[in-house]
């Protein structure tokens, strides 16, 4: 690997963490319940505003910007949470899209793995707070890294006069530069450990979750130009970032941890008393204090 982050294939350095999460639906079910203390970040959710502007097929323009979920509910005003919600935004505002009156939309976070700027952010803090350190960096196989299911959608002009049977001979020919393009995005080194099965399942074995092992330098994570370089199947402004990072050393007794669940939205820090009060006062993050036994949504 060219990047700054390596592949670890003994995935046994990791074990500890597997053996050491509670069951499913709790705070322990992500990070390990052997910290003095924990934060949840919120993930900022989308604000996409008309322009007034139309593209070529007539369709309004939206300009986009990050806002905080307190941002997102002084726009919508009070709403009632779904009863069985799967993510933290559902519990919390009760649909993934909301339409305002003035032809805006907010859509719901990111999820999958933490957002780029807030792990620069909470790196720079870490640094700061304990040191440059090597880290383990756990990326699940999924999404971005394997294309095997992946498939791509078009927009086609009205005016474009194709027969059905151009138009799919077309659709197919894009498709395969899309997804050619995504598999030279990741790291051979990246894909030759997910196809000789060198990743650990998180929580557990066997849940179609496993994740690739990877080992670099922290101070590295503090530049977000690191990505460029990382074969995480970056292009443009997609890609993937860590689900999982911790110092390798000392061995299952790190000073932090950071996690975040592939299907939720909200990133969990686990540490010292000081390093989650940092936290809970950095200006980077909506967050707040979270226990080992709480829910996750």
């Amino acid at each position: 690997m060219a990047g700054p982050l390596r592949v670890e294939h003994d995935v046994e350095v990791a074990r500890w963490v597997q053996q050491g999460l509670a069951g499913f639906g709790s705070v322990a079910a992500n990070i390990p319940p052997i910290f003095d203390a924990y934060a949840r970040i919120l993930h900022p959710a989308t604000h996409a505003v008309p322009t007034g502007e139309t593209d070529a097929w007539g369709r309004p323009q939206l300009a986009t910007h990050e806002i905080t979920w307190v941002e997102a509910a002084e726009l919508i005003g009070d709403r009632v949470g779904e009863t069985a919600p799967y993510t933290a935004w559902l519990a919390r505002f009760g649909e993934q899209q909301l339409f305002l009156p003035d032809g805006s939309r907010i859509d719901e976070p990111h999820s999958v793995d933490i957002p780029l700027p807030l792990l620069t952010a909470l790196a720079e803090l870490l640094l700061d707070e304990h040191g440059d350190a090597e880290v383990l960096a756990a990326v699940w196989e999924g999404s971005g890294l394997d294309a095997s299911g992946s498939s791509y959608g078009f927009f086609w002009s009205d005016d474009e006069q194709l027969t059905p049977a151009q138009r799919a001979a077309r659709e197919a020919e894009m498709q395969a530069e899309a997804r050619a393009a995504q598999i030279a995005s990741v790291d051979p080194e990246i894909s030759s450990a997910m196809r000789q099965g060198h990743v650990l399942g998180l929580p557990r074995e066997d849940q179609g979750r496993g994740h690739v092992l990877l080992r670099g330098r922290l101070a590295a994570l503090t530049d977000p130009a690191w990505v460029e370089g990382a074969g995480l199947g970056w292009r443009g402004d997609f890609g993937r970032t860590p689900n999982l990072l911790w110092p390798a050393e000392p061995h299952a007794a790190p000073a932090w941890m950071v996690a975040t669940d592939l299907d939720l939205d909200v990133t969990l820090v686990g540490g010292s008393g000081h390093l989650i009060g940092r936290v809970l006062a950095h200006p980077s993050f909506e967050a707040d204090r979270v226990r080992p036994t709480d829910p996750l949504v």
